[in-house]
């Protein structure tokens, strides 16, 4: 006989109670009196879903698709059921006629996106994901995988925008707080990361992949001691019969191997996750990870190899994200090709200033992988100086000069002492944002693709120090291509050795011609000098930024092991005292880089340089 409505809440409340199997004969029994009742069949499917069998509840919602065509929610289920099932593409045309029946239904929107979420199409995800947050700006879940997927497009604000109000949502369970620690760690947010770390994650009983996760975050905030704890803890992979868990659990092994320079234990780990994942984004990067194993144990040859591997990965999400970057003819580093004139630059009026400025920062810049983290780190050790890691402030403040209507950089002649004034003040307001200056401190602003902002830095702050870092452009070269950058416009220049050696080319280039126009104060520091002549050099650094006492820069791999989180591939390097084992590393591949090194002869020798 027909349901009474009140079998459907007793269902309900054993699905809720864990009582799966009894749910699910009690739809059956239900749905033996009445084959096509809706709501029978529906709860049915959820219990086979929470049953594991999400092909025979997709078929039940497909049977009531079939009778009800116009219901979102039955579309909706399909898409989830095929997407537990592993089957993307009837998922993602599920999702798709759900939205056309209901284009704003925030779940819809958001179940698509993490469909693109684990298929690593991380453009279509942010778009789906950010548009259901809106939608849903109190579903915490819903915005940390926004976030999380706005991180891996590089749109660091939209991230930040969304977990701006993240401790209303306390408490998180553990995975979401170590997500959400493990995000803000990339935006720069230490202070909060470590705060989340410190609250009362409940480890005891956690999954291993729980666990597995927390290692890889407590290795890259250098906080060793507390992950080789948990690591002891971890089962031994072969016993997990969950391939997720056993995935990180390998991974974690791998990552703590790396770090304890065991290259040989961490390659082996790495030829054994390699077997048991096919998601090309997580091969892309393994393959970075084995090729590091590959370059500690000598084997150019492989590792080479690995770097092709990871970085045809790699850009594909690339072409997802900055497909115009990829178009035939586009040079490498593009805005290192405009050249300001002497004519563009007479005549520049001082900006106003007031007694409660801020002295000028101390810039640090240079090609990226020159020895610029070191260098921040020497000077953040110093108590009279301040840095903060990486941060785009300076484009930041290009942006509101073309919002002024002008042409950056060429255009800033233009720019009078009252707007200075004004963009000077919008580059504090960032730099306040993320760095509390004590009395009599002075900031140091390590980002090293600003040399392309040169002449930004000359007019809005004319008497700032600036340190070039420098290195030999194939060891610079050679350990770009090795690392894992997460910003699509770097992973495009990074693709190859020959577009990096064309970037290197044009990035040098605009500075050596800007530095000459523009005579700004500089130092010149050639990373293989420190290391010959440390003490030397660094009594030359302090002499240049005007502390009377150099002594504490010295020590700064003392001072970055105490820091936590360093923003930058080399925060594990620079936890150690200064060494030269990546001196000369690119002889060990000088077969690929004999074709690069006529393009590279003139800035060579202009740096003093030979081969």
């Amino acid at each position: 006989m027909p349901h009474t409505y009140t079998d459907i809440p007793r269902i309900l409340s054993s699905l809720e109670e864990g009582r799966v199997q009894q749910a699910e004969q009690a739809c059956e029994n239900l749905l033996r009196a009445r084959p096509d009742d809706e709501d029978g069949l529906t709860v049915l499917g959820i219990a086979l879903q929470r049953y594991g069998r999400p092909l025979r509840a997709a078929a039940v919602y497909e049977y009531l698709l079939d009778r009800h065509p116009g219901r979102i929610g039955h579309w909706g289920n399909l898409g989830n059921a095929l997407r537990e099932a592993g089957r993307h593409e009837d998922a993602e045309q599920a999702y798709l006629t759900a939205l056309k029946l209901a284009p704003d239904d925030p779940m819809t929107q958001g179940n698509l996106g993490l469909l693109y979420k684990e298929r690593a199409d991380y453009a279509k995800a942010r778009t789906c994901l950010v548009a259901a947050a809106r939608l849903l700006p109190d579903d915490h879940e819903i915005c940390i995988y926004a976030a999380m997927a706005c991180c891996e497009c590089g749109d660091n604000l939209g991230a930040g925008q969304l977990t701006a109000g993240w401790r209303r949502w306390l408490p998180l369970d553990t995975d979401l707080s170590i997500d959400l620690a493990w995000m803000f760690t990339q935006l720069g947010r230490i202070s909060e990361a470590e705060e989340l770390l410190g609250g009362s994650l409940q480890l005891n009983g956690a999954r291993p992949r729980t666990l597995a996760r927390l290692i890889g975050l407590l290795e890259r905030v250098n906080r060793l001691d507390e992950a080789d704890r948990i690591l002891a803890t971890l089962p031994d992979p072969q016993t997990l019969s969950d391939p997720v868990d056993r995935l990180e659990v390998i991974s974690a092994l791998g990552v703590m191997a790396m770090r304890g320079r065991d290259p040989v234990a961490a390659r082996r780990l790495l030829e054994r996750l390699l077997e048991m994942t096919s998601d090309p984004a997580h091969r892309g990067n393994l393959y970075f990870s084995m090729a590091k194993a590959c370059d500690k144990q000598g084997d150019a040859d492989a590792a080479m190899e690995a770097l092709a591997k990871a970085h045809a990965a790699q850009m594909v999400r690339a072409a997802q994200l900055v497909p115009e970057l990829l178009l035939p003819g586009v040079q490498p580093l593009s805005p290192a090709l405009i050249r300001m004139t002497s004519a563009q630059v007479a005549g520049w009026e001082p900006p106003a200033r007031s007694n409660g400025d801020p002295q000028s920062p101390i810039f640090v810049v240079g090609f990226p992988r020159s020895g610029t983290t070191m260098l921040e780190q020497m000077l953040d050790a110093h108590p009279a100086l301040t840095s903060m890691d990486e941060q785009p402030f300076l484009q930041g403040v290009s942006e509101k000069v073309v919002g002024l209507g002008m042409e950056y950089p060429e255009g800033i002649g233009a720019l009078d002492p009252g707007m200075c004034a004004m963009l000077i003040r919008h580059y504090w307001e960032q730099a306040s944002s993320v760095v509390k200056l004590e009395p009599g401190q002075r900031l140091v602003d390590k980002n090293p693709l600003n040399l392309l902002h040169l002449p930004l830095i000359s007019r809005l702050f004319p008497d700032a120090p600036i340190i070039l870092a420098l290195r030999h452009p194939c060891d610079v070269i050679l350990s770009c291509y090795m690392q894992n950058f997460r910003a699509p416009g770097f992973q495009t220049l990074c693709s190859s050795l020959e577009r990096l050696a064309g970037g290197y080319v044009n990035g040098m280039n605009y500075w050596v011609y800007h530095e000459q126009l523009l005579k700004p104060r500089v130092l010149h520091l050639r990373y293989e000098d420190l290391l010959d002549r440390f003490d030397a050099e660094v009594e030359r650094i302090g002499r240049f930024i005007g502390v009377e006492d150099a002594a504490p820069l010295r020590n700064f791999h003392q001072h970055a092991q105490q820091k936590g989180f360093i923003s930058t591939p080399s925060y594990a390097q620079v936890t150690q005292p200064p060494n030269k084992q990546a001196v000369g590393r690119w002889r060990r591949y000088e077969k690929a880089f004999r074709p690069l090194l006529p393009g590279l002869k003139d800035i060579m020798e202009h740096w003093g340089y030979d081969r």
